[in-house]
């Protein structure tokens, strides 16, 4: 789920590895955190196989006028070189990291994988669906549709079983919650067929 949440994000603009974890957390909200213990091994293994490419961005540390106090000058500097991003003792900048064409194919291929039974992964997919092709895009939202009437029969199978009022209030709720994603999809699903639909000035 990491490499596509990577791959999706660097699409847009190349990031610092800061930057990529704020967006990261962003996206992804409450349903999981990234921390840099697994955002950095997982950058290293798309560097690896070609799919991002880290470039060592070197800036300058910029001038400010004099303060005439040492103790403030020497904050001021201080705040620059961590603001600039050079590294103390090294003279490097951070690394910015960027999408390459075999991490878009990576990416087109993440976003196309048959199996939508993960919802976090789902999440994400619909984030990025932008990536994929028309009929792509709507195979995806079906087979998602699919898996989710396939989950509401289920339950509903257990919801004929006796049970006490509490795991009958909890297999409500997940009802309830199946309910709405199975509308929500549904809108999708129309907005991407009627984006296939000609127009009524291209028939005549």
């Amino acid at each position: 789920m990491i490499d596509l949440a990577i791959l999706g994000l660097l699409t847009e603009q190349e990031l610092h590895g800061y930057e990529l974890k704020k967006r990261l957390g962003e996206l992804l909200s409450s349903r999981a955190s990234i921390s840099f213990g697994s955002l950095y091994p997982a950058l290293a293994r798309l560097e690896a196989q070609g799919c991002v490419k880290a470039v060592e961005q070197r800036t300058s540390v910029p001038s400010a006028p004099m303060t005439g106090s040492l103790a403030g000058e020497l904050a001021a500097f201080r705040a620059r070189v961590r603001e600039s991003g050079l590294v103390k003792g090294t003279g490097r900048g951070k690394k910015v990291y960027g999408i390459t064409d075999t991490g878009r194919a990576r990416l087109v291929e993440l976003l196309s994988d048959p199996d939508v039974s993960d919802d976090r992964a789902f999440t994400l997919r619909v984030a990025f669906a932008g990536q994929l092709e028309h009929a792509a895009r709507l195979e995806l939202f079906e087979r998602r549709r699919t898996e989710l009437l396939s989950r509401r029969d289920a339950l509903a199978k257990r919801q004929t079983r006796r049970t006490d009022r509490y795991l009958g209030a909890l297999q409500e709720r997940d009802t309830d919650h199946l309910v709405h994603d199975l509308a929500w999809l549904d809108r999708l699903i129309d907005a991407e067929r009627s984006q296939s639909k000609p127009s009524t000035e291209e028939t005549q």
